[in-house]
């Protein structure tokens, strides 16, 4: 409407995944850079940068379940670790103790997400019965469950202390562990893994997004606001709940197939508690129940360790004075946002950009 030209004039528009100009312009400028940078950052620069990518597809696994479905998982680190193996098995080199069959990406990939999923589908009859500190408590027994069977299952993980190799990739039958030439530029494994996860992360962002504006996002947010209610106006508690730990186990099981494609290896102790309640803190303070917040959350919990060492590096003799390891210093700053933000903003980093995107469109008014 001219004269108006943030007026909606139909549902379609409003609900759009970028739904403004700006929004789009943001998004090309975002995807141009993350694609320029990485043919110039160092490698540990491009091993953070990939890891908040995948981290950010974990994140928004996680935020399906406790932030739009409002259900509680902590079993979130169960499931990618099951992603993980799966990934390892039917991708990665066997030996006589350890399984693995060296299958194609195209199908180890997909397989990664899909029996996560199926897993998820188990806990759903829990869900349906149990809410809030009860299901909680039923995923907390998952996780020791996961981390018992990860530490005894040998020919699967290696066990506890020992690890095993990771999936290979290869795609087509043509081996890309050793990078391959574009023209005369040779692109690295880890460069093709962050092409790799920016694709996943626009496929699984897309997602979110479409889940949001859909009659099924609508389901998450009436169960989550109050199920019973829900429930009485003809939602099926059983479908969308199940649904829902579904979806958050695919997300976090391709996202598990991917991050310790770059280490090369993976030890079932990484998948404990405290890798779990690490994926709820990020979308903590990234911002719960939103799109933007995972992402917000995971791109500060995956660069923070590159910024504290590039500050220490650049005060040089008075950053290494500092009484604290920078992992120490890292711990402590991701502890006191969590903190700060559950007390003075619940959320999170998004509810900080929303306020100050507020005020700068409706600037020099209050209001």
């Amino acid at each position: 409407m001219k004269g108006r030209p943030k007026l909606y004039t139909n549902y379609q528009k409003e609900t759009a995944i970028l739904n403004t100009t700006t929004q789009k312009v943001w998004a090309l400028l975002g995807l141009l850079l993350l694609i320029i940078s990485s043919f110039y950052l160092s490698q540990y620069w491009m091993f953070l940068v990939t890891t908040a990518l995948l981290i950010s597809i974990a994140a928004w696994g996680l935020n399906i379940v406790s932030g739009f479905a409002g259900q509680i998982s902590l079993a979130h680190g169960a499931f990618i670790g099951i992603g993980t193996y799966v990934s390892a098995v039917l991708g990665g080199v066997g030996s006589a103790y350890i399984r693995g069959y060296e299958l194609d990406m195209l199908i180890w990939l997909p397989l990664a997400g899909i029996v996560p999923a199926l897993v998820g589908l188990m806990v759903a009859p829990l869900a349906v019965r149990l809410k809030g500190l009860n299901l909680g408590l039923v995923t907390l027994g998952l996780v020791y469950i996961s981390s018992f069977i990860f530490s005894n299952w040998k020919s699967v993980t290696g066990g506890s202390g020992v690890g095993r190799k990771t999936a290979r990739l290869k795609i087509f039958g043509i081996d890309f562990n050793d990078g391959f030439y574009l023209g005369s530029y040779h692109i690295e494994k880890n460069q093709f893994i962050f092409f790799l996860s920016l694709l996943l992360f626009i496929l699984a962002g897309a997602g979110i997004k479409n889940l949001m504006r859909s009659k099924i996002g609508r389901a998450y947010a009436a169960i989550r606001d109050r199920d019973i209610a829900a429930e009485a106006i003809g939602i099926n508690l059983y479908r969308y709940k199940a649904s829902a730990f579904a979806l958050s186990s695919f997300y976090a099981g391709v996202s598990g197939a991917i991050i310790f494609l770059m280490s090369g290896g993976v030890d079932p102790s990484q998948f404990n508690l405290v890798y779990s309640v690490t994926f709820i803190a990020i979308v903590i303070i990234g911002g719960a129940g939103t799109v933007l917040g995972p992402l917000f959350g995971a791109v500060f919990f995956s660069l923070i360790p590159g910024v504290i060492k590039s500050l220490i590096h650049f005060f040089g003799a008075y950053g290494q004075l500092l009484p604290l390891h920078p992992t120490q210093i890292e711990r402590l700053i991701f502890a006191l946002l969590l903190i700060g933000f559950l007390i003075f903003e619940p959320r999170g980093l998004w509810g900080v950009w929303f306020r100050l995107r507020n005020y700068f469109k409706a600037w020099p008014f209050s209001y």
